[in-house]
């Protein structure tokens, strides 16, 4: 069976790839409770799955670094 993100048939938005609040977190080099609290204020845009189990869009990340100054280090890395 093939693997559904990597279908030519596979809508776009299944296309997105998704981090854990646990990736972002450690990417980021601060606790999953400042990820949650962002989410919750509707700083970082995230998608919900259950009670407590998101799952943050790259785009919503990158978005959200620009709004706080950090474009330039995305333009610099690339996406």
């Amino acid at each position: 069976m093939a693997d559904a993100q990597n279908s030519p048939q596979s809508p776009l938005w299944m296309q997105v790839p998704l981090l854990t609040v646990a990736e972002v977190a450690d990417w980021a080099k601060v606790s999953p409770k400042t990820i949650y609290r962002w989410i919750e204020e509707g700083r970082l845009e995230a998608i919900r799955f259950g009670d407590r189990t998101y799952r943050i869009p790259v785009p919503s990340l990158e978005r959200y670094l620009r709004e706080q100054g950090h474009g330039a280090l995305i333009d610099e890395l690339g996406t």
